[in-house]
């Protein structure tokens, strides 16, 4: 398991130490905080909605919110006076999906692996205690749940989560678990430290990440991580199915090498070696997805 080496905050812990920084900017922190607190339930706030939100204090909200909206980053509703997003947060979600250096090389293999059996196939990076989708390869029939990019789920209870927090260190995983609401969300949806632990443990021994059932009711998930230089899982590469079409054996024979192909490709691009006992002892893999 490796230890992140990186400049940027990590963790939640990396976040409080760098807020004692006299390099830390509160103002941003706080404008960005306002930004975050809208979602679907929220999608159309008032000041004083926006103040009981953040929990931050009238002042701080009245300056972000009017910096915001002069910026171009928050509409007002004339009638209402309510604020909401605008599109200009889309343009910076969308240089993001232009610029990010995994997505270029690593979205052409999703669609490779996708092809063999059109099942959705997705991009997930770590976001604290959740995992967010940044590429995605829709199923041609949908399944329940099904996520568009953007969308953010419990690390603990998916398959792309579990399998970057198994090859962390452990002091990370168990600082991202104990932070996290593992409430479930199904009757099998695994929640405690414990059998979590265990889970994990499996992960880095078969070197992917199986979730029958966690998330979603009738979805099996199966992911793949990816390694950066120093072989710090992130990202990972993942594939959802219906129950209804397929069982874990069957996922087991004949997607995961798929899910395995592509991380794997995905992590040779940028040079890596992922210190996984499965790559070690595996055929060597060619830049086309494996026949079956």
């Amino acid at each position: 398991m490796k230890k992140r080496q990186s400049a940027t905050p990590a963790s939640f812990s990396d976040l409080i130490e760098a807020r004692q920084s006299s390099l830390f900017i509160d103002a941003l922190d706080k404008g960005l905080h306002v930004l975050q607190i809208f979602n679907r339930e929220r999608s159309s706030l008032g000041w004083s909605e926006i103040v009981a939100a953040s929990g931050l204090d009238k002042s701080s909200v009245q300056r972000a919110t009017f910096t915001l909206h002069a910026l171009g980053f928050l509409k007002r509703d004339p009638r209402t006076r309510k604020y909401s997003l605008s599109a200009r947060i889309l343009v910076l979600g969308f240089t993001y999906l232009q610029t990010d250096g995994l997505l270029e090389h690593a979205t052409p293999l999703l669609y490779q692996a996708a092809n063999k059996y059109g099942e959705s196939m997705n991009i997930t990076e770590l976001l604290d205690t959740e995992v967010v989708y940044i590429a995605r390869v829709p199923a041609k029939h949908a399944i329940s749940g099904d996520l568009l990019l953007g969308g953010r789920m419990p690390a603990f209870a998916t398959a792309p989560g579990r399998a970057m927090l198994a090859f962390m260190d452990e002091e990370s995983a168990t600082d991202i678990l104990r932070r996290s609401s593992r409430h479930p969300f199904t009757p099998k949806t695994t929640t405690s430290m414990k059998a979590l632990r265990q889970e994990f443990a499996k992960v880095r021994r078969q070197g992917y990440a199986i979730a029958e059932e966690q998330c979603f009711a009738g979805e099996i998930s199966a992911a793949a991580p990816i390694f950066d230089i120093s072989g710090y899982p992130i990202a990972a590469i993942n594939v959802s199915v219906p129950t209804s079409r397929w069982t874990v054996a069957r996922v087991e024979e004949d997607l995961v090498p798929l899910v395995e192909w592509a991380s794997t490709e995905a992590s040779r691009v940028q040079k890596l070696r992922p210190p996984r006992p499965w790559f070690a002892q595996s055929p060597q893999r060619q830049n086309r997805p494996p026949q079956r």
